[in-house]
């Protein structure tokens, strides 16, 4: 497979976002760093889970995570049905919830911070502007973001819980949160358009058509702004316009739901659910060249020197130099996904109910928790649907704690034993 710059299908004509708009922020003129949204606080470059995989290239790796097995539950708090993948930073936690117990007739997405140490409530939640079952939270310079599924973007202060911000979009069908990046927001709108916001005043700064309609999530490091569509296209754009850097697509094609992207080892990797073709290609983020396939049914999920890729329920931890497996962890009921790569352990979410902490150096099981009951027998059950669902899910991990939504709305706090 070749990258190309070919020009975008017939179909984007429809797009109405394609102008640019350079709003100027008109706030106090106070130096960057001080401008929440701007840059990165201290407390979310080490030890720190800002979303859904982890952080904008959407690697699963915690770097400098202090947290490990075996664990001991701090506190557990009910939120109603569902919660998203958290995020923490430091001593506080925030999620996305769906507050509905079964009286109010639908969803009730609101936005919750607590204390990573009690669980004790930082502020009262918020009701999310508009209501639908699917909303999202990540965190980037000292704000929180939180998406609904058409689209109202909003920011809020960590602390108090208040609005700072909200834009809503013309036309939107989102089920990830947007990403934050060096004092902007990526996102795409599901629609065909790729935009970038800042994170400080939610103004426009770029807007970019794509190759086919998706809800896929955005993922950036500094090569670049990276959406795909599930191994049918991809594109790769200029971080501060937007432009076309490279592209990938399969003529006449489409259909792509939502998989995963993730960056590491130098690659974007890109994942394919056909049942024909349940791989992960991997595209040289200089080139956009294709460099490797594996067999693959979840995303991977990267460590030092590692790629943690899942097929049928066997996790095998790959070494990036050579590909050869160091060791493989296989599930009862044949699928598994794994969440998070931290402080030298690796979380898999397997299918059978559990989630299973392994030590990354030999594969051996350190620790487990029952988070819903294991499947009926012979049931079908798939290793990663990320794209469904009322939120997207997750762990996580900071200042020494493992935060994991469980059954029925619940989230819990694990600390040392």
């Amino acid at each position: 497979m070749k990258a190309t710059t070919r020009p975008s299908r017939t179909r984007l004509g429809a797009v109405c976002l394609a102008a640019v708009s350079l709003l100027t922020f008109t706030g106090s003129p106070r130096a960057a760093a001080e401008v929440p949204g701007r840059t990165a606080t201290a407390a979310e470059l080490t030890d720190a889970t800002l979303g859904y995989r982890a952080d904008s290239r959407a690697d699963g790796l915690v770097v400098g995570a202090t947290a490990a097995p075996p664990y001991e539950k701090l506190w557990s708090r009910d939120f109603g049905t569902v919660v998203s993948a958290p995020v923490a930073v430091g001593d506080r936690v925030y999620a996305v919830v769906n507050a509905d117990d079964g009286t109010a007739g639908g969803p009730r997405m609101m936005l919750v911070g607590v204390r990573a140490a009690t669980g004790e409530d930082l502020w009262p939640a918020v009701r999310l502007e508009q209501n639908e079952p699917q909303a999202g939270v990540s965190y980037g310079g000292g704000l929180l973001y939180t998406q609904t599924a058409r689209g109202t973007i909003a920011a809020w202060d960590p602390a108090t819980g208040k609005r700072r911000w909200s834009v809503t979009l013309d036309s939107a069908s989102m089920h990830y949160p947007p990403v934050w990046y060096d004092g902007l927001l990526y996102l795409q709108d599901g629609r065909g358009t790729a935009l970038a916001l800042r994170a400080d005043t939610g103004a426009r700064m770029w807007t970019a058509p794509l190759a086919d309609y998706s809800e896929g999530p955005t993922v950036v490091d500094t090569s670049g702004v990276w959406i795909g569509f599930d191994g049918i296209a991809w594109h790769h754009l200029a971080l501060k316009t937007g432009a076309e850097l490279h592209r990938f697509e399969v003529p006449d094609v489409s259909g792509a739901y939502g998989n995963p992207v993730a960056l590491g080892a130098g690659a974007a990797w890109m994942r394919s659910s056909d049942s024909d073709d349940e791989t992960v290609t991997a595209y040289d983020q200089q080139t956009g060249a294709a460099v490797r396939e594996l067999p693959a049914d979840a995303t991977p999920v990267f460590g030092p020197g590692r790629v943690y890729v899942a097929h049928h329920g066997t996790v095998s931890a790959l070494g990036t130099s050579t590909y050869k497996a160091a060791w493989t962890y296989t599930s009862s009921v044949g699928a598994a996904t794994v969440r998070l790569v931290a402080g030298g352990y690796v979380y898999v979410q397997d299918a059978d109910g559990r989630l299973v902490v392994l030590d990354a150096e030999t594969g051996e099981t350190v620790w487990s928790y029952r988070r819903y009951p294991a499947p009926p027998p012979m049931s079908t059950v798939l290793a990663e649907e990320d794209w469904r669902g009322f939120v997207v899910p997750g762990i996580a991990t900071a200042g020494g704690r493992l935060f994991m939504p469980a059954d029925e709305g619940t989230l819990i706090a694990f600390g040392k034993a």
